[in-house]
């Protein structure tokens, strides 16, 4: 999955058609979000705080593998 720098944070639009778009932000206390949104919305489908930005990417991507529509 390809990541982008995104102002703070970064982004990630899956494939295919970007059927999911993933964001990770750094919280001010040096945890990060990370959120899934479906394609085409602005809800989240999931989220959640951890402690470092490649554990937000992680299990951002991990959702994303389980989800079976990839």
């Amino acid at each position: 999955m390809q990541w982008t720098k995104d102002g703070a944070g970064w982004v990630c639009r899956v494939p295919p058609q970007a059927i999911f778009t993933m964001k990770v932000a750094p919280k001010g206390d040096g945890r990060w979000t990370w959120e899934v949104y479906p394609s085409g919305s602005d809800r989240t489908i999931a989220g959640g705080v951890v402690n470092s930005l490649g554990a937000a990417k992680t299990i951002s991507e991990n959702f994303a593998n389980r989800s079976g529509k990839i």
